[in-house]
């Protein structure tokens, strides 16, 4: 096992820590040491009941790119022979190719990359030195790179819904859910909704996101499991984006199966879909989604839940719930 933490041990950290669990205990569930999990909380997060794997992802990648740019710190001779060369009107790909290829006095066996001397020439503490005005741009700020368009959705462990067995299509039992993020107008940084749907009883929970990421979505879907009992929590199917990257973590925590659809195929979980269009019947495309409070959000989704349907003989979800025996919390 790698020594670093990886982001998924974090959300698992995150969860297991807000059930009070010992970190004694956590250590034996995610494989860690007791010590090294102490650390992490100490050096990521503020206290145990503050931890957070996003922040403490974000501290750990910050500490991480420190070290990295530290290096023209910590060698005086790299740092005049890389200040000299630019100064030299030397590229930053220059003064890194040249170490490479080169065996110069003082940094015999020093070498860094172009990206890393970038990022020290727009340092606050070192533009004073105006040692941008030597590159060909002469810009005082760089350019930010967007990613790419277009690349490939790469979802770890992902299995097709094509997989997932016919009983889940036939809707023979209960527990199986669909989930789907619903946007509203853009332009204004609008928060998003996590919507999940039990295909069999048609119950709904509604949550709100701050963006699309698979931090937020993971933890909607962790509340909506927490909120219904175990053997109504047995599989979800994603959409292909990237928002179900973190079914690894539902997947460990609650023993579960997690199903993706096809590109482009929201047709193939249909029943999320339809209530969505019933949830727009209360927040509209237009909404500003920084209005609407979690209490709104409870409101609309009693409201739906009960509601009766002719498909369940005109009773409502909650009342389906309840007559299959599950008790709600």
């Amino acid at each position: 096992m790698s020594n670093e933490i990886t982001y998924f041990e974090r959300q698992k950290l995150e969860y297991l820590l807000r059930t009070k669990m010992s970190i004694r205990a956590i250590a034996e569930v995610i494989r860690r040491t007791h010590s090294s999990l102490s650390e992490e909380i100490r050096n990521n997060g503020d206290n145990r009941k503050k931890y957070r794997a996003d922040i403490a992802q974000r501290k750990h990648d910050e500490r991480k790119h420190q070290k990295r740019r530290g290096k023209l710190e910590q060698y005086p001779a790299l740092r005049a022979y890389v200040e000299s060369k630019l100064r030299e009107d030397w590229s930053p790909e220059q003064i890194a190719g040249r170490l490479r290829a080169s065996r110069l006095e003082g940094v015999e066996e020093l070498t860094i990359s172009h990206e890393s001397i970038y990022e020290w020439i727009y340092e606050k503490a070192e533009k004073h030195k105006k040692l941008y005005t030597h590159l060909r741009t002469h810009r005082s700020k760089r350019r930010k790179h967007g990613k790419r368009k277009g690349k490939k959705v790469t979802i770890p462990s992902r299995i097709s819904i094509h997989e997932r067995p016919e009983y889940i299509d036939e809707k023979t039992r209960y527990g199986d859910w669909e989930t789907d993020t619903v946007e509203f107008t853009r332009g204004r940084k609008n928060p998003y909704l996590s919507v999940q749907y039990e295909r069999k009883s048609q119950l709904v929970r509604i949550h709100k996101l701050a963006n699309k990421s698979a931090e937020e979505t993971t933890n909607a879907l962790i509340h909506t499991a927490e909120s219904v009992p175990h053997d109504l929590f047995r599989t979800v199917t994603f959409d292909n984006g990237t928002e179900g990257a973190g079914h690894i973590i539902l997947r460990e925590l609650f023993n579960i199966d997690t199903y993706f659809c096809d590109p482009y195929s929201s047709w193939q979980k249909g029943g999320v879909e339809n209530m969505n269009k019933l949830i727009r019947q209360y927040l509209p495309r237009s909404t500003n989604m920084h209005d609407i409070t979690e209490q709104d959000l409870l409101k609309i989704q009693e409201r739906l839940n009960s509601r009766p349907r002719k498909s369940l003989n005109y009773l409502t979800p909650n009342e389906v719930i309840h007559n299959c025996g599950s008790i709600l919390t």
